[in-house]
């Protein structure tokens, strides 16, 4: 029974410094704004239901300026998880999209846009945010938020259904790390 715990004790105390090296090593990345995003004009815009996308959202506003936009829906959805999960499986199941408040993108150069991961894909706001609006001239730059499984490939291939000027490689950040979302959206910005 000791060994047991001994193990236990040093297999936490490993996982715990190597948390403390991945924090230290994220905090210490420096930012300094693409060139991509230079003489842009950007629009950053995000459906939330529990919160997580939105920080996310209001944390990459915060570094890449331009505009901050939440989608709304017309109709919301129930605060009760269950209710919600049963009445987005069934809207899933027959491609619905629910209806939402217009965001006029007509005026932006770079869109980030960024969703909650349900059942495996992109939430049903966006793809009706998606469907409303015509991005011929435009980059698209997705982030996602998830807490499940994640299909990352079938949702990229969602975006490219689109015609847009170009998409950017999406930034994906489980829910669970939000401690470090500053500092993992920068080390994304640094990369696209």
């Amino acid at each position: 029974m000791e060994i047991l715990l001994y193990g236990i004790f040093v297999i936490l105390f490993l996982l715990a410094i190597i948390i403390v090296i991945k924090i230290i090593t994220l905090k210490n990345i420096a930012y300094e704004k693409p060139e991509i995003l230079s003489d842009k004009k950007i629009l950053t815009v995000y459906y939330s239901n529990g919160g997580n996308t939105k920080n996310v959202g209001e944390n990459l506003h915060s570094l890449v300026g331009g505009d901050l936009k939440e989608i709304e829906l017309i109709e919301k959805y129930s605060k009760n998880v269950f209710k919600m999960s049963n009445l987005i499986r069934k809207q899933l199941k027959t491609n619905f999209l629910p209806q939402i408040r217009d965001i006029d993108i007509s005026n932006y150069d770079i869109i980030f846009i960024g969703s909650p991961i349900w059942n495996f894909s992109i939430s049903l706001p966006i793809k009706t945010f998606l469907e409303n609006n015509n991005f011929k001239n435009k980059t698209l730059i997705p982030f996602f938020t998830y807490s499940g499984g994640a299909n990352k490939n079938k949702i990229i291939n969602i975006f490219k259904n689109f015609k847009t000027k170009e998409i950017k490689k999406p930034l994906f950040i489980f829910e669970n790390g939000i401690i470090l979302t500053k500092e993992q959206i920068i080390k994304w910005l640094n990369n696209i």
